[in-house]
């Protein structure tokens, strides 16, 4: 291997590793879902990254007084009659490109049913969009979350 190869192979290979980061700095944290029929903050979710560069999703909050401390009845396997909150709803997610992520798996816990998931960042880092889908992804629906800060997500929890 020549030593401009060489340095084009090691060039890139840093730079995905750096794409990666950014993308997984920009998806991690707190986020704030939106229930679809309503329209209304339904929970703060945390997104992590955890071993083996999986992304996952925990609900952390449930925000509506009438959801504190429903389990999920309709769920299935190892989901069955587990707290929401707390619940790790969305795994398996991996990076595709820059801000996006696929091939996970989602979990409504109002319906118990599985989907396959994908997620982007939009390009602030502020808001993330989640499409859980059957089969291929025209075949689902999207939700946009947005981003909060610890604080705030203490204060929403509390109303």
């Amino acid at each position: 291997m020549t030593h401009f190869t060489l340095s084009v192979a090691l060039t890139v290979t840093l730079f995905s590793g750096s794409v990666y980061a950014a993308s997984q700095d920009r998806v991690t944290g707190l986020w704030q879902t939106v229930d679809d029929k309503t329209g209304e903050a339904a929970s703060i979710v945390h997104i992590h990254v955890a071993d083996a560069g999986e992304l996952r999703g925990t609900i952390k909050t449930l925000l509506r007084s009438e959801d504190q401390g429903k389990v999920c009845d309709l769920c299935p396997d190892a989901f069955y009659n587990q707290p929401i909150e707390g619940l790790t709803f969305m795994w398996g997610l991996q990076p595709s490109q820059s801000g996006a992520w696929q091939g996970g798996r989602i979990l409504d816990p109002e319906s118990g049913s599985i989907y396959r998931s994908q997620l982007t960042v939009s390009d602030d880092g502020q808001t993330i969009t989640v499409r859980g889908y059957i089969g291929v992804s025209w075949l689902g629906r999207s939700q946009q979350w947005q981003r909060v800060e610890q604080g705030d997500a203490l204060h929403a929890s509390s109303d």
